[in-house]
Protein backbone atom coordinates (compact mmCIF):
# COMPACT_ATOMS: atom_id res chain seq x y z
CA UNK A 1 0.00 0.00 0.00
CA UNK A 2 3.01 1.94 0.26
CA UNK A 3 1.69 3.96 -3.33
CA UNK A 4 -1.08 5.67 -0.73
CA UNK A 5 1.27 6.29 1.95
CA UNK A 6 3.68 7.88 -0.43
CA UNK A 7 6.06 9.48 2.43
CA UNK A 8 5.92 6.13 4.76
CA UNK A 9 7.84 4.40 2.38
CA UNK A 10 9.29 6.46 -0.18
CA UNK A 11 11.65 5.25 0.05
CA UNK A 12 6.66 -19.24 -11.39
CA UNK A 13 5.86 -18.49 -14.63
CA UNK A 14 9.22 -19.59 -15.93
CA UNK A 15 8.20 -20.03 -19.57
CA UNK A 16 4.73 -19.69 -19.15
CA UNK A 17 3.62 -17.29 -22.30
CA UNK A 18 0.84 -14.83 -20.56
CA UNK A 19 -2.20 -13.56 -21.97
CA UNK A 20 -2.84 -9.50 -22.42
CA UNK A 21 -6.25 -8.00 -21.20
CA UNK A 22 -6.56 -4.73 -22.07
CA UNK A 23 -8.24 -2.63 -19.14
CA UNK A 24 -11.53 -1.47 -20.31
CA UNK A 25 -14.74 -1.09 -18.67
CA UNK A 26 -15.91 -4.58 -17.98
CA UNK A 27 -12.63 -5.85 -16.33
CA UNK A 28 -12.91 -4.13 -12.82
CA UNK A 29 -15.58 -4.32 -10.61
CA UNK A 30 -15.84 -3.12 -7.06
CA UNK A 31 -18.90 -5.37 -6.68
CA UNK A 32 -16.26 -7.98 -6.64
CA UNK A 33 -14.56 -7.18 -3.23
CA UNK A 34 -15.95 -7.63 0.57
CA UNK A 35 -17.06 -4.58 1.69
CA UNK A 36 -15.94 -3.99 6.25
CA UNK A 37 -13.16 -2.39 7.74
CA UNK A 38 -9.85 -4.03 7.50
CA UNK A 39 -6.72 -3.87 10.11
CA UNK A 40 -3.41 -4.79 9.11
CA UNK A 41 -0.08 -5.13 10.86
CA UNK A 42 2.79 -3.77 9.41
CA UNK A 43 6.05 -5.10 9.58
CA UNK A 44 9.88 -5.10 8.25
CA UNK A 45 12.40 -7.90 8.15
CA UNK A 46 9.86 -9.60 9.97
CA UNK A 47 9.78 -7.26 12.97
CA UNK A 48 5.85 -6.23 13.70
CA UNK A 49 5.25 -2.47 13.67
CA UNK A 50 2.29 -0.18 13.95
CA UNK A 51 -1.48 -0.74 13.33
CA UNK A 52 -3.57 1.10 10.25
CA UNK A 53 -7.06 0.09 8.82
CA UNK A 54 -8.52 0.16 5.48
CA UNK A 55 -12.82 0.63 4.88
CA UNK A 56 -14.36 -0.74 1.93
CA UNK A 57 -17.88 0.37 1.78
CA UNK A 58 -20.89 0.19 -0.79
CA UNK A 59 -22.56 3.94 -1.51
CA UNK A 60 -25.68 4.55 -3.57
CA UNK A 61 -25.52 5.16 -7.29
CA UNK A 62 -23.34 2.05 -7.42
CA UNK A 63 -20.05 3.94 -5.85
CA UNK A 64 -17.64 2.54 -3.63
CA UNK A 65 -15.96 4.42 -0.89
CA UNK A 66 -12.15 3.10 -0.23
CA UNK A 67 -10.71 5.26 3.01
CA UNK A 68 -7.52 3.87 5.38
CA UNK A 69 -6.09 5.14 8.34
CA UNK A 70 -2.36 5.17 9.45
CA UNK A 71 -2.09 6.75 12.90
CA UNK A 72 1.77 5.86 13.40
CA UNK A 73 2.10 8.58 9.98
CA UNK A 74 -0.83 10.64 10.98
CA UNK A 75 -1.94 10.40 7.80
CA UNK A 76 -5.65 8.75 6.24
CA UNK A 77 -7.22 9.17 2.91
CA UNK A 78 -10.66 8.46 1.20
CA UNK A 79 -11.95 7.87 -2.11
CA UNK A 80 -14.23 7.18 -3.83
CA UNK A 81 -14.91 5.61 -7.09
CA UNK A 82 -18.14 4.11 -9.35
CA UNK A 83 -18.40 0.18 -9.62
CA UNK A 84 -15.67 0.19 -12.72
CA UNK A 85 -13.21 1.97 -10.67
CA UNK A 86 -13.17 5.10 -12.49
CA UNK A 87 -11.95 7.97 -10.31
CA UNK A 88 -14.97 10.45 -8.76
CA UNK A 89 -13.36 12.10 -5.52
CA UNK A 90 -9.89 11.70 -3.64
CA UNK A 91 -8.87 13.46 -0.46
CA UNK A 92 -5.66 12.95 1.66
CA UNK A 93 -4.57 14.66 4.73
CA UNK A 94 -1.14 13.93 6.10
CA UNK A 95 1.93 15.29 8.23
CA UNK A 96 5.11 15.86 6.59
CA UNK A 97 8.79 15.01 7.31
CA UNK A 98 8.88 18.70 8.54
CA UNK A 99 5.51 18.58 10.76
CA UNK A 100 3.72 20.51 8.13
CA UNK A 101 0.02 19.74 7.64
CA UNK A 102 -0.57 18.72 3.97
CA UNK A 103 -3.93 18.33 2.73
CA UNK A 104 -4.94 17.59 -1.10
CA UNK A 105 -8.11 17.22 -2.64
CA UNK A 106 -9.26 15.88 -5.53
CA UNK A 107 -12.72 15.77 -8.18
CA UNK A 108 -12.53 13.33 -11.73
CA UNK A 109 -15.04 14.30 -14.31
CA UNK A 110 -14.43 12.51 -17.24
CA UNK A 111 -11.22 12.49 -18.07
CA UNK A 112 -10.50 15.34 -16.48
CA UNK A 113 -9.69 16.05 -12.50
CA UNK A 114 -8.63 19.17 -10.65
CA UNK A 115 -8.25 20.29 -7.22
CA UNK A 116 -5.44 21.37 -5.07
CA UNK A 117 -2.75 20.84 -2.84
CA UNK A 118 -2.44 23.00 0.38
CA UNK A 119 0.69 22.53 2.69
CA UNK A 120 0.80 24.80 5.99
CA UNK A 121 3.35 26.92 7.15
CA UNK A 122 5.88 25.18 9.68
CA UNK A 123 5.60 25.44 12.92
CA UNK A 124 8.86 28.29 13.36
CA UNK A 125 7.61 30.26 10.47
CA UNK A 126 10.80 29.16 8.23
CA UNK A 127 8.94 27.34 5.85
CA UNK A 128 6.31 29.21 4.04
CA UNK A 129 2.94 27.41 3.26
CA UNK A 130 1.56 26.99 0.20
CA UNK A 131 -1.76 25.86 -2.25
CA UNK A 132 -1.03 24.79 -5.45
CA UNK A 133 -4.12 24.28 -8.16
CA UNK A 134 -4.27 20.69 -9.67
CA UNK A 135 -5.34 20.22 -13.26
CA UNK A 136 -5.01 17.70 -15.35
CA UNK A 137 -6.37 14.88 -18.21
CA UNK A 138 -6.43 11.56 -17.62
CA UNK A 139 -6.95 8.25 -20.09
CA UNK A 140 -9.78 6.29 -20.25
CA UNK A 141 -8.31 3.33 -17.97
CA UNK A 142 -6.73 6.15 -15.30
CA UNK A 143 -8.01 4.83 -11.53
CA UNK A 144 -6.97 6.55 -8.78
CA UNK A 145 -3.40 6.10 -7.21
CA UNK A 146 -4.31 5.45 -4.08
CA UNK A 147 -6.78 2.59 -4.97
CA UNK A 148 -4.60 0.78 -7.61
CA UNK A 149 -4.32 -2.44 -4.86
CA UNK A 150 -7.89 -1.94 -4.72
CA UNK A 151 -8.64 -2.20 -8.46
CA UNK A 152 -6.06 -5.40 -9.22
CA UNK A 153 -8.26 -7.48 -6.91
CA UNK A 154 -11.55 -6.53 -8.96
CA UNK A 155 -10.39 -8.23 -12.13
CA UNK A 156 -11.79 -11.55 -12.60
CA UNK A 157 -8.52 -13.07 -14.50
CA UNK A 158 -6.73 -16.60 -13.59
CA UNK A 159 -3.46 -16.94 -13.06
CA UNK A 160 -1.21 -17.04 -15.88
CA UNK A 161 -3.11 -13.84 -17.55
CA UNK A 162 -1.89 -10.01 -17.30
CA UNK A 163 -3.31 -6.90 -17.64
CA UNK A 164 -2.45 -3.64 -17.89
CA UNK A 165 -4.24 0.18 -16.87
CA UNK A 166 -2.73 3.56 -15.30
CA UNK A 167 -2.95 5.32 -12.19
CA UNK A 168 -3.15 9.03 -11.61
CA UNK A 169 -1.41 10.99 -8.97
CA UNK A 170 -1.43 14.73 -8.37
CA UNK A 171 2.57 14.55 -7.40
CA UNK A 172 3.43 11.81 -10.52
CA UNK A 173 0.69 12.22 -12.76
CA UNK A 174 -0.10 9.47 -15.01
CA UNK A 175 1.48 5.85 -14.64
CA UNK A 176 1.15 2.73 -17.00
CA UNK A 177 0.95 -0.05 -14.74
CA UNK A 178 1.29 -3.63 -15.27
CA UNK A 179 -0.27 -6.86 -13.48
CA UNK A 180 0.38 -10.38 -13.90
CA UNK A 181 -1.67 -13.45 -11.88
CA UNK A 182 -0.07 -16.48 -10.38
CA UNK A 183 -1.36 -19.01 -7.87
CA UNK A 184 -0.02 -18.88 -4.50
CA UNK A 185 -1.39 -22.02 -3.14
CA UNK A 186 -2.99 -21.98 0.45
CA UNK A 187 -2.74 -19.29 2.73
CA UNK A 188 -3.80 -18.56 6.45
CA UNK A 189 -5.17 -15.62 7.60
CA UNK A 190 -7.76 -13.71 9.44
CA UNK A 191 -10.39 -15.09 7.25
CA UNK A 192 -9.07 -18.53 7.70
CA UNK A 193 -7.33 -20.88 5.02
CA UNK A 194 -7.68 -19.35 1.90
CA UNK A 195 -6.68 -20.56 -1.74
CA UNK A 196 -4.81 -17.29 -2.64
CA UNK A 197 -3.29 -15.67 -5.82
CA UNK A 198 -0.54 -13.57 -6.37
CA UNK A 199 -0.87 -10.29 -7.85
CA UNK A 200 2.24 -9.04 -8.90
CA UNK A 201 1.95 -5.39 -10.11
CA UNK A 202 4.56 -2.92 -11.21
CA UNK A 203 3.84 0.90 -11.50
CA UNK A 204 6.19 2.80 -14.19
CA UNK A 205 6.25 6.61 -12.97
CA UNK A 206 8.72 9.38 -14.37
CA UNK A 207 10.35 9.51 -11.04
CA UNK A 208 11.23 5.63 -11.47
CA UNK A 209 9.73 1.92 -11.03
CA UNK A 210 7.78 0.90 -8.14
CA UNK A 211 7.07 -3.22 -7.93
CA UNK A 212 4.09 -4.13 -5.57
CA UNK A 213 2.44 -7.53 -4.54
CA UNK A 214 -0.87 -8.50 -3.58
CA UNK A 215 -2.57 -11.48 -2.55
CA UNK A 216 -6.01 -12.10 -2.42
CA UNK A 217 -8.37 -14.83 -2.46
CA UNK A 218 -8.89 -16.54 -5.35
CA UNK A 219 -12.39 -16.66 -4.94
CA UNK A 220 -14.76 -13.83 -4.99
CA UNK A 221 -15.85 -11.27 -2.58
CA UNK A 222 -11.75 -10.43 -2.30
CA UNK A 223 -10.28 -8.45 0.41
CA UNK A 224 -6.69 -8.37 0.76
CA UNK A 225 -4.88 -10.40 2.73
CA UNK A 226 -0.76 -8.86 2.54
CA UNK A 227 0.61 -7.11 0.54
CA UNK A 228 4.62 -6.30 -0.23
CA UNK A 229 5.73 -3.47 -0.65
CA UNK A 230 8.73 -1.66 -1.59
CA UNK A 231 11.54 -0.96 0.84
CA UNK A 232 10.79 -4.33 2.48
CA UNK A 233 7.62 -3.00 4.19
CA UNK A 234 5.51 -6.11 4.65
CA UNK A 235 1.20 -5.73 5.26
CA UNK A 236 -0.92 -8.07 6.91
CA UNK A 237 -4.56 -8.26 7.56
CA UNK A 238 -4.87 -9.53 11.07
CA UNK A 239 -8.48 -8.55 11.67
CA UNK A 240 -12.06 -7.91 10.22
CA UNK A 241 -15.18 -6.09 10.77
CA UNK A 242 -18.33 -5.91 8.83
Amino acid sequence: MTNRVWLIVFTCLGSVLLSVASADPGLFDASRLKTGTFTYRDSVDGKPGSLSTCTVSSLAEGQYRFSCDFPAFDQSWSTIATRSMSPVTTTLKMRTREGRHYALTLTYSGRHVSGEAVTSTSADGKLPGSDQSVAADIPDDAVDQRVDWATVMTADLKPGEKFDFKVYDAKTAVSRVSCAISDAGIMKTALGAVHAIRLAYTVYKASGTEVYTVYTSSAFPRAMLREDLPGGLVTTLVGVRS
